[in-house]
């Protein structure tokens, strides 16, 4: 949740920055409400005294007020073939008449710097305007689909199941499903982890940006031969016309820890009575790589948009590319450019051997020449740096160079996230 406002002119009015006290905990979630043109209510409300700690907090104040939120708090992250932690910022908001006076740009500056001197080497967040980021230098590192089909086009091709599917209440949900979530972290870039608070939320039947008659949360577990190995998570919007039902299944969670599990949930979701439709959005995303992609009889009856998840900050740029891991061998010389206090500016050598790598400072001359934005939407294992290139987003002495350093820095699977924090 990380987004209203733009940069600009120096306010004329004095403004102070600083972390919230507890006691301006209900100012704060106003503030950042109103940036967001939402209403307080009770989830709103357990959301932020949950999640908001003061220590994590950026304000803004003009002339003593509160106008500007923003927060950044530690979370588990998913880099290809390790966890990590890094910085969540989030919350991020500017009230309308404060706009284009650089309130966002300070707070944005003072999160990143804080999150280095406590010794995190990466920030990411969910932006809900993506014009913004890039010049804090975070850049979009995880893609993902949103997926919809509708009867009667909406047929698999015929294989056999790989299990069964049960459906489970919320407190047989909230013991099952973490240990899947938890494979999917330790497996899949870009995933970010969950702890009990967060759990309980995502399962909540009271999220008020839901319509009341689509609230109810339907939770089944998919068992293989080695036990559970995928759960689903969906609600219904019911519909009916002169013609019959014509309800849609909204699918919010799929995990799918073993090769044909997504396959018998897909099916599950297209076989449900009185379902005419089924999209996957929101949290319900679906990975690049999702096999719905070869499901369908008829490919060209998937309704298919991009979409962009988790936007990436590298900070540390030698303790990124030294944490995680690579499917290949090889090595690159790197010169980054940073927009923040030149935070993460540096000329680097990663060279990577049986897989892990080693990235130090060098005088070598740099294969590749960018900013920080760009290689740290490369982080997560997204093969993207060839599409940078052809946008003449980076420079190099080498044409090869960008494809040499996609086939080190790229991971399978690709990142995937559905995390909104």
């Amino acid at each position: 949740m990380s987004g209203s406002g733009t940069v600009g002119i120096i306010p004329a009015v004095p403004v102070e920055f600083r972390p919230i006290r507890p006691e301006e905990l209900a100012q704060f979630a106003d503030v950042n409400l109103t940036a967001f043109g939402e209403r307080g209510d009770p989830w709103f409300e357990r959301w932020f005294r949950e999640r908001v700690k003061p220590q994590d907090t950026i304000a803004a104040f003009a002339d003593g007020q509160m106008v500007g939120s923003s927060l950044a708090f530690p979370l588990e992250l998913a880099l290809p073939g390790t966890v990590v932690t890094a910085s969540g910022v989030t919350a991020v908001g500017v009230l309308p008449t404060h706009r284009r006076r650089g309130l966002l740009r300070e707070m944005m500056t003072r999160q990143i710097l804080g999150a280095r001197d406590q010794g995190l080497a990466m920030a990411i967040l969910w932006a809900s305007e993506g014009a913004i980021y890039s010049r804090f230098g975070f850049g979009p590192a995880a893609r993902s689909w949103r997926v919809a089909l509708e009867h009667p086009r909406a047929q698999l091709v015929p294989l056999p199941t790989s299990g069964s599917l049960r459906m489970v209440g919320r407190d047989e949900a909230l013991q099952r499903f973490p240990p899947l979530h938890d494979h999917l972290l330790q497996s899949r870039p870009g995933t970010i982890g969950r702890d009990q608070r967060a759990w309980e939320m995502s399962l909540s039947e009271d999220d008020p940006h839901l319509p009341r008659d689509e609230a109810r949360l339907f939770l089944v577990v998919h068992q293989g031969d080695g036990g559970d190995d995928g759960y689903l998570v969906y609600r219904i919007r019911q519909a009916w016309s002169a013609l019959g039902a014509r309800s849609t299944l909204l699918i919010s969670e799929m995990v799918a820890n073993a090769p044909g599990a997504a396959a018998d949930m897909w099916r599950y979701c297209l076989e449900v009575d009185l379902v005419h439709r089924v999209e996957a959005s929101g949290r319900g995303l679906r990975p690049l790589d999702d096999p719905i992609l070869w499901l369908a009889k008829d490919p060209q009856a998937l309704e298919l948009g991009l979409g962009t998840t988790i936007w990436a900050r590298i900070i540390d740029v030698p303790e990124v590319l030294s944490a995680r891991r690579y499917q290949r061998d090889g090595d690159l010389t790197i010169e980054v450019s940073d927009p923040v206090e030149h935070l993460a500016e540096g000329r680097f050598r990663l060279h990577v051997a049986n897989g892990v790598g080693e990235c130090r400072k060098t005088e070598s001359s740099p294969d590749l020449i960018l900013g920080v934005s760009e290689l740290s939407s490369a982080c997560l294992g997204q093969r993207c740096l060839t599409g940078l290139a052809a946008a003449g987003r980076l420079s190099m002495g080498d044409p090869a160079a960008a494809r040499r350093a996609d086939d080190l820095l790229a991971w399978d699977p690709p990142p995937w996230c559905f995390e909104d924090f």
